[in-house]
């Protein structure tokens, strides 16, 4: 037994120093066809973990028509579903290709997608950009005929706008973005402002030297301007590039993927492989926008954005920004304590994640699925309140359900104790 604790350890300390060692680089955007592994023209992605077509939410199932629709797949929504019913249009979780999705995670063939490039270790990993800031976002399983003239907006003009930049000024360096924006009120999950106007700042000399049409060059820097969450969507792919690294580890206990489907919550594990280990999403507690609106419209927890709590951000860090507390109507001092509650499942702590509120203190990092079965802690996520048939309502916390951490242990004591 100590000789199998001494592996893990050995092991722990591996995926740990590859997470800390992580660089990504925001490097370019292209269309998901052209980059994302696996993209075919009729497959659409959506967040993870894996669930057939007939037992999805309402925000994924929602989306996904929006998508085919889009994408010329389907005529009518009605086609559209017979066609997913049919597998003629495929599905698949966003994780499968190496990418993320905030929300529902709607991706398709022509979505616009962040390019991100861990420079330490040559992993690439992929988000769909921001559709902006609004609650009827294909991202929220919505969709209408505004919200895919807008698609196709980013897509044949803002997308090689902000390529054409990008390559113009050279990588963007998001480790120091996320670094100096937890420092400015930032948690890199429910609140990105801070992230997105460092970007824009980096981006911004590039951008209106570029030869290109000046009016689209106008309108693409109006976006970014408006979009203040624009970078989450960076920010996730950068996390997705960062544990991608430190999967298939042997004897590693470190969680290297969570991810929530409006059905169920999944987890993956370094030592386990791409194996999902899921339970029942749990219910947001939050605040709703809107007087009309309460737990009975809520969807369960849906998205891949917990990918930023995988890598310490988030509601693990939750003192970095105050403003988020009133989601929960919280305090400071509570964020505190969730923080010193996320250390006690965490492998150790970034230096590079500094929280003022606690005396510029490290982030926890590295969630070990040992740790939260043993204490009974499980991760605390920042997140958006989804409508069950679509649309953004509100804003949130929420904890992972311990089942899926529970599971996980058996399962890596079979393989590797048994």
């Amino acid at each position: 037994m100590s000789s199998l604790k001494t592996r893990i350890e050995a092991a722990n300390d591996r995926a740990f120093d590859i997470l800390r060692g992580g660089k990504p680089r925001l490097v370019g955007v292209a269309p998901a066809l052209e980059v994302v592994p696996g993209m075919a023209p009729n497959l659409i992605l959506h967040s993870a973990p894996a669930i057939d077509w007939a037992d999805m939410s309402g925000p994924h199932r929602n989306g996904i028509i929006g998508a085919a629709l889009w994408e010329g797949l389907a005529a009518t929504p009605e086609e559209a579903e017979a066609k997913l019913a049919s597998g003629e249009i495929r599905t698949a979780p966003c994780h499968h290709h190496d990418t993320v999705g905030a929300g529902a995670g709607i991706t398709s063939a022509s979505t616009p997608m962040l390019i991100v490039e861990n420079e330490s270790y040559g992993t690439r990993a992929f988000s769909c950009i921001s559709e902006g800031g609004g609650l009827r976002l294909l991202k929220w399983g919505a969709w209408s005929p505004e919200v895919l003239e807008n698609l196709t907006w980013q897509a044949k003009v803002f997308a090689p706008i902000l390529d054409a930049a990008l390559q113009a000024s050279g990588p963007i360096d998001l480790k120091l973005i996320i670094s100096r924006a937890v420092e400015m009120g930032d948690e890199c999950h429910n609140r990105s402002v801070a992230a997105t106007a460092l970007f824009l700042r980096q981006i911004y000399g590039a951008l209106v030297a570029l030869d290109m049409p000046k009016e689209d060059v106008r309108a693409s820097i109006k976006f970014l301007v408006e979009s203040e969450h624009f970078l989450l969507h960076g920010i996730m792919a950068a996390a997705k590039s960062m544990l991608m690294a430190a999967e298939g580890i042997e004897y590693c206990t470190l969680v290297t993927a969570m991810a929530r489907n409006g059905v169920n919550f999944g987890i993956k594990v370094s030592g386990l492989g791409d194996r999902w280990f899921t339970a029942p999403a749990n219910p947001v507690r939050g605040l709703f926008f809107r007087a009309e609106w309460s737990d009975a419209d809520a969807a369960p927890d849906l998205g891949d954005s917990s990918i930023t709590e995988t890598v310490g951000l988030g509601g693990f860090i939750q003192p970095c920004a105050p403003t988020v507390t009133q989601y929960v109507q919280g305090s400071v001092a509570q964020a505190i304590a969730n923080t010193r509650d996320m250390a006690e499942i965490c492998h150790g702590s970034n230096p590079d994640v500094r929280i003022p509120a606690m005396d510029f203190a490290p982030g926890p990092l590295g969630i070990d699925i040992r740790k939260v079965v043993k204490t009974g802690i499980t991760p605390l996520l920042d997140t958006a309140i989804t409508h069950r048939d679509g649309g953004l309502i509100g804003a949130g916390e929420v904890n992972a359900p311990m089942g899926c951490f529970a599971d996980a242990l058996k399962a890596f004591g079979e393989k590797y104790a048994g």
